[in-house]
Parts: structure tokens; sequence; C-alpha cells
């Protein structure tokens, strides 16, 4: 019968169940923050490029207002005031140059003159046209971009630098309509170390953040993964008593098979036995001689036959239809001692049983094992010599219940040896030859096994294994064991 399947293998153990979780959840928990801290870098960045853009906006705003109201100021129209305005407004710290371009975004001229006059960003015009400021940062600006010519480039080694472009819309005098646009070209240096200390900021605060989530998530999930490890293995014992249930149903239903065949096999022994024994008895008072001691020899045969087919159908009755109850396997023994114990004072043979274990069996399966024993002891007691000794051995190996039994006897000649366990004239004077066959049929009925293990000039051993699963091992204990 194949073993059963270890159902909980198919589940990781708690630990591994557990590191595996927090690790997963760890990683989503690490991409959820990194998501954020991008997310949020981002938008901070924008907000502080848009900060300086705003400024220069008012600042710019201011020199206008400024410059429409001064004493004596002249200006031909809105585009020139907002170019003053601007240029004034470059004074501030930082700003290294401006690109003027007209309502419609076109370029229309640059401060100073060296600054490179390149197209307006579309977004960026598309802010002046809302009367919006824009900035947006460039971490890595060629000076070619921004100058038309410096002396540096007559090496062909182009510095680069961060810059920051802030687009202000110009607006016409007591209007808020467009009149032009300007772009201020900041130097980046002071905004880039701005973004270094955010960067620093914000990765020590996701840090701090996915610290403490990650250790609340491992305190939240190990109870969780606790209650699942204990539910696994609920899950596992269950399939695995449901797969023993199984296991014993299937057994008994091939024992009640193999039942009604041993007890279908006894009841057609035990008519023939019977006439057997009639006629045998009727003979044994002609025979003379020789003649009549081998008639007594053939009727005690065939009494014992009979004696072991009544017994083996008194217990398959017992095992169909009595309550059972419990014997351990040194009351087995003891059993078994009794009830040779005629046929080893007969034969002058010593019979030294050793239990070398105590389970607990249930009874149908004790008798059925018992009638097992008491044949093969018998046969051992009639293979020994007067005066020599039968073993009669329990032990327990593996959930098994293995009872070796040993003679000292001549041994089983080679050719008997392939049809030891099959019905046959027998070569053990007053033997029948069918007292084997029937115990390896009992075996067959209990799941157990019984052979031959070794034979020789010093005598033979046979060895019954007895299954400690299914009814055997689950019998239910009681007063009498």
């Amino acid at each position: 019968m194949a073993a059963p399947i270890e159902v909980e293998s198919w589940f990781p153990r708690s630990g591994r169940a557990f590191l595996l979780g927090v690790g997963m959840a760890l990683v989503v928990l690490a991409l959820t923050v990194f998501a954020g801290w991008l997310l949020v870098r981002s938008l901070v960045r924008q907000q502080i490029a848009q900060r300086d853009a705003e400024a220069l906006y008012a600042t710019t705003l201011m020199e206008q207002v400024y410059l429409s109201e001064a004493e004596g100021q002249v200006l031909s129209d809105d585009a020139e005031l907002g170019f003053d305005a601007a240029v004034r407004a470059s004074r501030l710290k930082g700003v290294m140059g401006i690109r003027f371009y007209d309502a419609d975004g076109e370029p229309w001229d640059t401060f100073p003159a060296t600054i490179q006059p390149l197209p307006i960003d579309l977004e960026a015009f598309r802010s002046a046209q809302r009367l919006e400021a824009h900035g947006r940062y460039y971490p890595d600006t060629p000076l070619s971009d921004v100058f038309i010519y410096l002396p540096q480039f007559a090496t062909s080694n182009i510095p680069h630098v961060a810059t920051l472009e802030v687009t202000v819309p110009l607006l016409r005098r007591n209007e808020a309509q467009l009149a032009g646009v300007a772009q201020f070209v900041v130097e980046g240096e002071s905004i880039a170390r701005e973004y270094q200390r955010l960067d620093r900021h914000l990765g020590g605060l996701a840090l701090l953040v996915f610290g403490a989530a990650g250790i609340l998530l491992a305190a939240m999930l190990w109870p969780a993964f606790r209650k699942i490890a204990r539910l696994n293995r609920n899950l596992a014992e269950q399939n695995q008593s449901l797969q023993r249930v199984n296991q014993e149903l299937a057994l008994a239903a091939r024992s009640a098979a193999l039942g009604a065949v041993s007890a279908h096999l006894m009841h057609g022994l035990k008519n023939p036995l019977a006439s057997l024994s009639q006629f045998v008895s009727s003979q044994k008072e002609q025979a003379p001689g020789a003649d009549g001691e081998d008639v007594r020899d053939a009727l005690g045969a065939t009494r014992r036959m009979q004696a072991l087919v009544e017994q083996t159908l008194e217990v398959l009755a017992d095992a169909h239809g009595q309550p059972t109850y419990t014997v351990t396997s040194t009351e087995l023994l003891e059993m078994v001692r009794n009830k040779v114990s005629s046929q080893t004072e007969k034969r002058a043979v010593h019979l030294h049983v050793t239990a070398g274990t105590s389970r607990d069996l249930p009874s149908p399966t004790a008798n059925l094992a018992g009638l097992i024993l008491v044949n093969l002891v018998e046969n051992a007691v009639q293979a020994t010599p007067e005066g020599g000794t039968v073993n009669l051995v329990a032990g327990n190996a593996a959930d098994v219940l293995t009872f070796r039994v040993q003679d000292e006897g001549g041994g089983i000649p080679e050719h008997i040896r392939p049809k030891l366990f099959l019905p046959c004239k027998s070569t053990r004077e007053g033997g029948s030859g069918l007292g084997l066959a029937i115990s390896k049929q009992l075996a067959d009925y209990l799941g157990a096994s019984v052979e031959l293990v070794e034979t020789g000039t010093r005598g033979s051993v046979f060895l019954l294994r007895l299954p400690l699963t299914g009814a055997v091992a689950k019998a239910p204990r009681s007063a009498a064991g």
C-alpha cells in the first residue's frame, strides 16, 4: 500500500513563509515609497523653479510700473517699456542675460548682445500668453546655448553649466494684455545646491518612512502568518487523516473479500475433513501392525486440521460480528504458549518465548495472528529433535510488529521451498500439507506477510510481519488490555 502523501510539505514552513511574505511586502513598500519620493521631488523642484520665476516676474512688473510713472520718461511703445523693465530687473544676482520675443513669440532682441537668440519653448510661450511666469531648470547647459561667443569656444572645449530659464510676460501699459515676452537666463548653481539639499532631506524622510512602515508591517504580518501556518498544519493533518481513512476503507474492503474467500475455503474443507476423519477412524481397528500406526498418524493429522479449520472459522466469525477488545502482544505470546504446551511436552521440546515489545492489538487481529503463530510453532516443534529448543521472539521495527519462530530441525528441502505455502503433500510425519497454506491466507487477510527467512542444517526461521497501521494502529483500548 502506498505511503501517505506528506501534504504538509506542500506548504512552506512558517519561518520561510513569514520571511518571504515580509520580503515581498517590503519590496512593494520600497517601490511605493520610491515612487512617492520621485513625485514629491519633482513637485518641489518645480515649485522652487516657479518661485524664482514668480520673483523675477514681480520684479519686472515693479520696474514697468516705476518706468511708466517716472517723470520725464518717454517710451515709444509698450515693448520698449517692457524691454527696459526687464533690463533693470536683470541686475538681480545670477542673471546672465535676457532674450526678448514679440507678442507672437518671434525673437526680437537680446541683452547683452552676446546672448544666443534661441526660439522660445512652446510650453513657456503658452504660460506667457496666460500672463503667467514659467521657470525650467537645466542641470547641464552648454555655454554655447547661452552666449554667441566666448574666448573658451576657440579651444572647442565648451563648458557646461546649470541654468534656470525664467519666462515672464511683458504687459501693455494699463492693460492686461501681452506686449512681448522676456526670457531670463539665470545661473543655476544656487538652485542646484538647493536641489541637492532637497534630495538629501527627502531621501532621509523616505528612509524613515520606509523603516517605520516596514517595522509596522512586519509586526502586523507576524500574527497573520502564525495563523496561516496553524491553518496549513491543520489542513495537512486533516488530509493525512482522510488518506488514512481511505486506506482503512480500502483495506477493509480487501479484507472483507479475502475473508469471504477464506471462509468459503474453510467451509469447503470442513466437510471433506469430517468425512476423512470418519473414514480413518473406521479403518483404525482393522489395520494391523505398521499399517495401524500409519492410520493413527493420519487420524491425528486429520483431527488437527479439523481443529485448525474450526478455530479459523470461529475467528473469522468474531471478526465480522463480535465486539472487539484489546490484546497486547505479550498476552498473544502467552496464548500461543498455552495452545502448544501439549505438543512441546509430548515432543520434549522447550519453547523459549521472548517479548521484545508490547503493543496493543484488536482481538480479531490478535486471534488470527495467534492461529498463524500456533501453526508455525507446532511445525517448529515437530521439526525440532527431542530435547531441542524452539524460539518465539516478538519485536517492533518501523511500525511493524514482527514474530520470529526458529527451530533446530534439519531444514526444509530445496525442492519444497518454491511451493512451501501452497497446499501439497507434507514431508513431515503426521503433517497435512495445508497448515502453511492456511497461514498464508490468514496473513493476507490481515495485510501481513509470513515468509521463510532462513533454513539449513541448523534449523529454519519463519517471520510473521504484522503492520501496525489502519485498524491495528487505531484499535481502541479497553479494560481487558
